[in-house]
């Protein structure tokens, strides 16, 4: 019996907004890169690693998020891998704000939300792929 964060139709609608995640973290971080839409005010701000992560991270949001729809059993590793990186950069964000350097407090704030999202989404994903697979060397001869 699987429980209601771990059903079909609450995966779907995770991969979908990870898929609208991705769309908006490529535009936000596309026009911070490439200085549109006035970006370029912000740059003695921007955090570099952050930023080119997000960027790369974003296609990861997309195509996890439609693997999640289809419901390929890779798109909960993909997820898994993903909040681990998310974290591990979020951490590195913390070392460059101690060492003194400039940030954006929306930066601390934005790594706050992607690590959540994908760490809960991690969790949930794998949680429905455990519970609507069955092992590769299962039988049933009953």
């Amino acid at each position: 019996m699987g429980s209601t964060w771990t059903s079909a139709p609450v995966i779907k609608a995770l991969g979908g907004i990870a898929i609208l995640f991705g769309v908006a973290t490529l535009f936000s971080g596309g026009s911070a890169l490439f200085e549109l839409h006035g970006t370029e005010n912000h740059t003695t701000q921007i955090v570099p690693f952050v930023l080119y992560f997000n960027f790369v991270a974003g296609f990861a949001y997309v195509a996890t998020g439609a693997g999640l729809i289809m419901r390929h059993g890779w798109a909960s590793v993909s997820a898994v891998a993903i909040a681990v990186a998310t974290i591990i950069v979020f951490l590195a964000l913390g070392g460059w704000i101690l060492a003194g350097n400039a940030y954006e407090t929306r930066t601390v704030v934005a790594m706050s939300l992607r690590t959540a999202f994908w760490l809960g989404l991690a969790i949930i994903s794998v949680a429905s792929y455990s519970q609507n697979s069955t092992p590769l060397n299962s039988t049933n001869d009953s």
